[in-house]
């Protein structure tokens, strides 16, 4: 089964976006706050990190950063509704993102880019998805 760390600030998007990776088949862990993500890496070995950019005004790429160390065969799917990084510049600042989607998010589509990278599917092409 396929383990799905997910990172989510605002409790009815994180209830939402749990219940339709549930739906699908993954194991969720959710965290709420970059430390309890960080926290939740050392318990657990995630296939897919689908992290909300920005999390109490500060950026989840450390948390990206962490499990390049301690799950480094793990994926990384960003979602965000800022506007930074329009052109994929976020792929130079964390070298394990592999996809970005831009709020507010389709869950059929979040369930779909996810089952994709789960099976490997164009792993050394990184994809930013416009809403």
């Amino acid at each position: 089964m396929t383990v799905v760390l997910l990172l989510e600030d605002d409790p009815g998007l994180q209830f939402a976006f749990k219940e339709a990776l549930d739906d699908a088949g993954y194991d969720v862990h959710t965290a709420s706050n970059n430390e309890e993500a960080m926290s939740q890496l050392r318990r657990c070995t995630p296939d897919i990190l689908l992290l909300d950019l920005m999390i109490d005004g500060t950026m989840s790429t450390d948390v990206a950063n962490y499990a390049g160390y301690a799950a480094p065969d793990a994926e990384v799917i960003f979602m965000t509704g800022s506007g930074l990084f329009p052109k994929g510049e976020l792929f130079g600042i964390s070298q394990n993102a592999r996809l970005v989607l831009r709020k507010p998010v389709d869950l059929r589509e979040l369930t779909t880019m996810v089952a994709h990278v789960a099976e490997g599917g164009d792993e050394d092409v990184p994809y930013v998805a416009q809403a």
